[in-house]
């Protein structure tokens, strides 16, 4: 079944996912606007020239990271990572994400990584704290 936000279809995400977006929207969406989805970030992966056209549309679709969503305040962008059951690994993932988008779209305003999720490892509490990180847990 497709999954729907103000008429776009999040066809990217998992329905954990999708449920922890709508979970977090409910709660903290008035203070956000300009939602973009499947936001591609960083290089493809290399493929040989002679290699047929649908393999290099597939390697760009499918090799480039993807954040989850992106939006915007006033003062900020936001780069969010939706994960159910978040554990330390998702850190690499805050990190690059923010420094891929800075790269690719340069914006006028500071980027800043969001974790939404469900539960989170104690483990990762700690990291987020000391990295001074946002985070959600709906």
């Amino acid at each position: 079944m497709a999954i729907f936000f103000k008429d776009m279809r999040l066809a990217h995400l998992s329905r954990g996912d999708a449920y922890l977006f709508q979970k977090f929207h409910d709660k903290q969406g008035d203070k956000f606007r300009d939602y973009r989805f499947d936001v591609r970030v960083g290089g493809a992966v290399k493929i040989p020239k002679n290699s047929p056209a649908w393999l290099k549309d597939s390697s760009d679709a499918l090799s480039r990271k993807r954040i989850d969503v992106v939006m915007e305040d006033n003062k900020n962008v936001y780069t969010v990572e939706l994960r159910v059951r978040a554990k330390a690994n998702v850190l690499g993932d805050l990190i690059a994400y923010r420094f891929l988008y800075m790269n690719q779209f340069a914006p006028n305003k500071p980027v800043v990584p969001i974790l939404v999720t469900d539960s989170i490892e104690p483990d990762l509490l700690i990291s987020l704290h000391e990295l001074k990180m946002l985070y959600y847990v709906v």
